[in-house]
């Protein structure tokens, strides 16, 4: 029987990830003793974006190749961020028309030594035309990252708790960030990932475990103002699985993005 997450209100969803956010924000007291992160700004922070994109890629998995635009705004305060996310389709055709959703994340981030501790709560809800099975559902994962040198490695692993019960993808990659100078900096990762055989059949259409991808993502982020900036950048998605590659319409896919947001 699908999970009852399924037929959920966005009010619903959203006042669960509130309630998280108040355990998690109530564990941040009892975090103060770690060795680091004890220094951390529990000032209150907060942003928006606009994401013009060529495409809409997940996970390496390329569902469309028309246009879309993807807002988001997010609250940070001491380590604890909410963010909405939304995918609008701007392109027309049948491979878009199920495309809508709209995401909601609740991420910890802690520092322990020089590693970075981040659990995070995703709540996926999109909306589908109707005679079209696509539920509700949500995921929990925890990433890990830890300097390398001049580059950041990381590892994040996120099992679906609702109507995709058990699904499992994991991701491992580095990235190399750099600040030019105070207006211009940018972002090379490399990143692979694999899924459990759930998970593939309910996105891809085939039922069995697979090492999925490996991509490569850049960005280039210029600030026109202390708090304004605008950040062009490219991603690269290659299905390496010979099963999964014929089920899927762009198997190996490159996606052009233009990204414009303020901070404060």
């Amino acid at each position: 029987m699908m999970c009852g997450f399924a037929t959920m209100s966005l009010r619903t969803v959203f006042f669960m990830l509130l309630t998280l956010s108040v355990v998690l924000e109530g564990m941040c007291g009892f975090a103060q003793d770690l060795p680091a992160g004890a220094g951390e700004n529990r000032g209150l922070s907060y942003g928006l974006e606009t994401d013009f994109n060529s495409g809409y890629v997940w996970r390496g998995i390329a569902f469309s190749n028309q246009p879309t635009m993807q807002p988001s705004l997010w609250v940070e305060r001491s380590g604890l961020t909410f963010t909405v996310w939304r995918n609008v389709v701007l392109g027309r055709g049948p491979d878009v028309e199920d495309l809508r959703e709209t995401d909601l994340n609740l991420t910890y981030s802690r520092h322990w030594k020089r590693l970075t501790i981040e659990p995070a709560l995703d709540a996926y809800l999109p909306q589908p035309s109707p005679g079209v099975d696509d539920p509700n559902t949500m995921e929990g994962s925890l990433k890990l990252s830890h300097p390398a040198g001049p580059l950041s490695v990381f590892t994040t692993h996120s099992f679906d708790v609702l109507a995709y019960r058990g699904a499992y993808f994991g991701e491992a990659g580095m990235s190399y960030e750099r600040h030019v100078n105070k207006k211009l900096g940018f972002d090379l990762t490399l990143r692979s990932g694999w899924a459990s055989s759930k998970f593939n059949n309910a996105f891809i259409g085939l039922d069995k475990p697979a090492f999925n991808f490996v991509g490569a993502e850049g960005s280039l982020t210029y600030y026109l103002k202390s708090k304004v900036y605008i950040q062009p950048h490219i991603e690269f998605s290659d299905i390496v699985d010979r099963g999964l590659r014929p089920l899927l319409p762009w198997p190996t896919f490159i996606n052009f993005g233009l990204a414009m947001g303020m901070e404060f």
